[in-house]
């Protein structure tokens, strides 16, 4: 085990680092004596051994995040899981983790559609309305009953993270991101790009951010899967 990977099975003393019930260990790294990143292991209780465990990253830094997936998938190995999977989000090639361990794209989980600000689109669909929301690092929430956006801003960018749990059409979701818009040039004239994650088959949504002046970029989160031999 690396010397400054600290591998908590008590949720007592991971505190916050602890990802719910079915978090089984957090590995926290300590290269300097403070908690400089972690990775929350998560045992889903998937018949399949290789859908079994799950990594949940909480680290910018690549090369602490080797050691803390390889510590991570040993205690999975030993827990009977076949392989360890996990989503980061990177430009256009595989980050350090995936190339030291040899972990295999599974899967792209969604990318980044962007587009200049300020908006210039029409308004006007009475369907979309603010939503409450407690997390402070959201701006704001707005939605409707089929389909919602989280707004969170960085500097002069905005970015639009996108959920819904119901089939949406393309038309419904152009009012909707186009309301966001909107209330992204009232409220935050500072704006200068507003971005959308969408997933990759998620034609609706497509169609509904070409409509809006939106162009696929090179950013997204992929899931890899590291195989255990």
């Amino acid at each position: 085990m690396a010397n400054f990977v600290e591998c908590i099975t008590d949720p007592s003393v991971a505190g916050e680092l602890w990802s719910g019930d079915r978090t089984v260990a957090v590995f926290a790294a300590r290269p300097q004596g403070a908690v400089e990143g972690s990775v929350a292991l998560l045992d889903l209780g998937a018949p399949d051994a290789a859908l079994r465990f799950v990594a949940v990253l909480n680290c910018d830094a690549e090369e602490l995040l080797v050691p803390l997936l390889r510590e991570a998938a040993d205690v999975a190995r030993k827990a009977g899981g076949t392989a360890l999977r996990w989503i980061t989000e990177e430009d256009t090639s595989p980050g350090k983790p995936a190339v030291e361990l040899g972990a295999l794209e599974s899967g792209e989980v969604y990318r980044w559609w962007q587009r200049d600000m300020p908006a210039g689109v029409p308004v006007g669909d009475a369907a979309v309305r603010r939503l409450p929301v407690e997390d402070e690092d959201v701006a704001f929430r707005i939605g409707t009953d089929e389909a919602r956006y989280d707004v969170e801003l960085a500097g002069d960018q905005a970015h639009l993270v996108h959920d819904r749990e119901d089939d949406s059409t393309a038309d419904a979701l152009t009012a909707l991101t186009a309301a966001t818009l909107h209330a992204l040039d009232t409220d935050h004239p500072g704006i200068r790009v507003a971005e959308v994650n969408a997933a990759p088959d998620d034609e609706e949504l497509h169609e509904a951010l070409r409509r809006l002046g939106f162009a696929p970029t090179s950013s997204r989160a992929v899931e890899y899967t590291l195989a255990f031999g």
